[in-house]
């Protein structure tokens, strides 16, 4: 198993054109990543103290629209945020859905240790619902 698997987060946040705060722990490396872009990091297990943190950006203003979340299904994660949340499972996906308001949200994403096998590189997008 690689010791390192390419992850790319990409902000879609159209509406509010918001930017994207994309933390990497390993290289210690902070990201702005703005609307309609996309960063690809190495991201190495969690045995090995490797993580993401990601967040919108706080600006003026509300989001306007429920803000989703695409994660892969094999990912463990913790998330953190001020309103309600609704999250959806559907096989290899896991999709975060909140409501329009504060942009007062975290995901601290981690690769488990031995569940990559068969994986290529992945995403995870951030995004206004299209509904």
């Amino acid at each position: 198993m690689p010791e390192v698997f390419d992850i790319t987060v990409e902000n879609k946040l159209g509406k509010d054109k918001r930017d994207i705060n994309v933390y990497h722990h390993s290289t210690r490396g902070a990201h702005l990543i703005s609307h309609n872009c996309s960063i690809t990091l190495p991201l190495g297990t969690a045995k090995k103290g490797d993580y993401l943190h990601i967040s919108v950006v706080r600006g003026p203003g509300d989001l306007k629209t429920d803000c989703l979340i695409n994660v892969p299904s094999w990912t463990d994660f913790e998330f953190a945020s001020e309103g309600k949340v609704t999250l959806a499972h559907s096989s290899d996906r896991i999709l975060l859905k909140i409501p329009p308001g504060p942009p007062k949200w975290e995901l601290k994403m981690t690769r488990p240790l031995g569940t990559l096998i068969g994986h290529t590189p992945d995403h995870v997008t951030i995004g206004d619902s299209q509904s």
